[in-house]
């Protein structure tokens, strides 16, 4: 009798992949919505004192910036993926963000009416933002940590439970402060439904 191969093997691999990509996802974008004012602060600070943004005008900048961090995080997946296309192989494993704002800088902010013009080679614009999301994201998962190892502490609490994400959603506001609030245009993804 012939042993047909049902993929099962594979299959269970594309699932745990599949599965990997998705809580990453959901953790990047968790970071996004409690770190946007300050990704965004930090960001446009920087852009502007490394001279990479030529300006006469920094408060109009400085929106046109947040209403691309709004863009990013309310964008659908496939809007973000075909946004960042071109950019893609900028460097190997890109923070999406990074990317997505870099992207935004070359093709949205360079347009803006307020910007004389923005300097400096792709690589070099990626490296600063990315280095800005690093950090905060860096700073955002240790404080994620601490909630973690304190939830451990709790017997009566079984990570993955309701309770649980309730628990670590009450100490990680109470941690890093409340998430921005996006207006009812702005919350397309991160609405419960698409999670």
């Amino acid at each position: 009798m012939r042993a047909f191969d049902t993929g099962r093997v594979q299959d269970k691999l594309l699932n745990r992949l599949d599965r990997q990509e998705r809580h990453q996802s959901f953790r990047r974008d968790r970071f996004f919505r409690y770190k946007l004012e300050e990704i965004h602060n930090r960001l446009t600070q920087a852009l502007l004192m490394a001279k990479i943004i030529e300006t006469e005008d920094p408060g109009t900048v400085s929106d046109a910036i947040l209403a691309g961090l709004k863009k990013a995080a309310r964008s659908t997946e496939f809007d973000f993926k075909f946004f960042i296309a071109p950019r893609r192989d900028l460097v190997p494993r890109p923070n999406p963000y990074s990317l997505y704002m870099t992207q935004y800088v070359l093709e949205v902010l360079v347009n803006e009416a307020s910007v004389i013009d923005v300097y400096g080679a792709d690589i070099d614009i990626y490296k600063l933002i990315n280095t800005v999301i690093m950090d905060i994201s860096m700073k955002f998962e240790k404080a994620e940590d601490e909630v973690r190892s304190q939830l451990a502490n709790n017997k009566n609490l079984t990570q993955g439970s309701r309770e649980y994400e309730l628990a670590f959603d009450q100490l990680i506001r109470t941690k890093v402060g409340e998430p921005y609030k996006f207006g009812p245009e702005d919350s397309t993804r991160f609405s419960r439904a698409s999670r």
